[in-house]
C-alpha cells in the first residue's frame, strides 16, 4: 500500500534542508507520496506548527504519516515520539508540539522511538516512517508512553461567560488574516441569536460575514471599493477570523496587525446584548 507522508517544518524554502529530508524518505521508502504541508513555520514556533497540523491532517486518508520537524531536537527531555491519533501517525519529538492536536482528542497509542544508534532527528523520523510503511506495529518501534508533554499555550485561554466570550488571536496566515480560538459552536451556544459587538482594540464589529466578500454592492460599485473594510468571518475550520478586506501581510494596504496595532495572542472580546424581558 502506498503511504502518504506529510512534512511540516521550520526549515524555510531557501536552504537545502527540505530537499535533503525528501531525498532520505525516497531513498528508504519507495512506495510513498510526500506532501508538503508547510516549511514556512516561524523558527521554533511549536504552537504555530501544532495549529497548522491540526487544521490539515484530517483532509488526508487514515493511515497517513505526518512528520513534524519544528524545534525537533532529540534530547533526554525531548525524545523522538510516534503518536497514533484519529487513525493517523504523527512523528516528532515530545516537545509539546502536539498539544494543539490533543486539545479535544485522546490518542490511541504513543511510543518513544528506539534510537540505539544515536540517530539525528530527521534520520530517526524517516526510519520510523519506514517501519510504519512496512506495517510494523508501534510496540515494535518504541516503548509505550503513558502521557505526552503538553505546553501551556496562550491560545488555550478562552473565557466563556453568560454574555461574553473572550479569546485570543492564535495564528496569522499569509494574507494577514488573524485567526482566533473562538469557534462557531461557542459563538452560537453563548450568543443564542442575540445581537453582539466584537471588540478589537478600539474598533467594533457588529456583523459576521457569511464569506469574505459578503458585501452589499451598490450601482457602479465593485468589491475594490470595499478594500480596507474591517470584517469578521468564520473560516473553513469554523474559527472566527478578523481581517481587512484585501488584507496584505507585507505590502500596500496593510493588515489588521499593522493597521490596528494588533499582536499575536492579543485579546478579542465579544459582548452579547442582554435582552430586556
Amino acid at each position: 500500500m502506498q503511504r502518504i507522508i506529510t512534512l511540516t517544518t521550520d526549515f524555510g524554502y531557501r536552504d537545502y534542508y527540505v530537499g535533503a529530508l525528501k531525498g532520505k524518505i525516497y531513498s528508504n521508502i519507495s512506495n510513498c507520496t510526500i506532501i508538503d504541508i508547510s516549511h514556512g513555520i516561524t523558527s521554533y514556533n511549536k504552537e504555530a506548527a501544532g495549529f497548522v497540523v491540526r487544521a490539515t491532517y484530517h483532509n488526508f486518508p487514515k493511515g497517513s504519516i505526518h512528520i513534524i520537524a519544528v524545534d525537533a531536537f532529540i534530547s533526554e527531555n525531548t525524545p523522538a515520539i510516534c503518536v497514533k491519533c484519529d487513525g493517523h501517525y504523527f512523528i516528532t519529538t515530545d516537545n509539546g508540539v502536539l498539544t494543539n492536536l490533543l486539545i479535544d482528542k485522546d490518542y490511541e497509542q504513543a511510543v518513544y522511538i528506539y534510537n540505539e544508534g544515536g540517530m539525528r532527528s530527521n534520520d530517526l523520523f524517516v526510519y520510523c516512517a519506514y517501519q510504519l510503511s512496512e506495517g510494523r506495529p508501534l510496540e515494535n518501534i518504541g516503548t509505550n508512553v503513558d502521557s505526552l508533554q503538553k505546553l501551556n499555550f496562550i491560545s488555550d485561554k478562552l473565557t466563556i461567560e453568560e454574555n461574553t466570550i473572550q479569546g485570543k488571536f492564535v495564528y496569522e496566515d499569509n494574507y494577514g488574516n488573524l485567526i482566533t480560538n473562538i469557534s462557531r459552536e461557542v459563538f452560537e451556544r453563548v450568543g443564542k441569536g442575540r445581537r453582539f459587538q466584537i471588540r478589537v482594540k478600539n474598533s467594533l464589529i457588529t456583523r459576521i460575514n457569511n464569506y469574505y466578500a459578503d458585501f452589499k454592492l451598490y450601482e457602479n460599485s465593485t468589491l475594490n471599493d470595499r478594500a480596507g473594510d474591517l470584517l469578521a468571518v468564520f473560516n473553513d475550520l469554523d474559527l472566527l477570523v478578523i481581517t481587512i478586506f484585501y488584507s496584505r501581510l507585507d505590502g500596500a494596504g496593510g493588515s489588521p496587525r499593522t493597521l490596528l496595532n494588533l499582536n499575536m495572542y492579543d485579546n478579542i472580546r465579544i459582548d452579547f446584548v442582554v435582552e430586556n424581558i
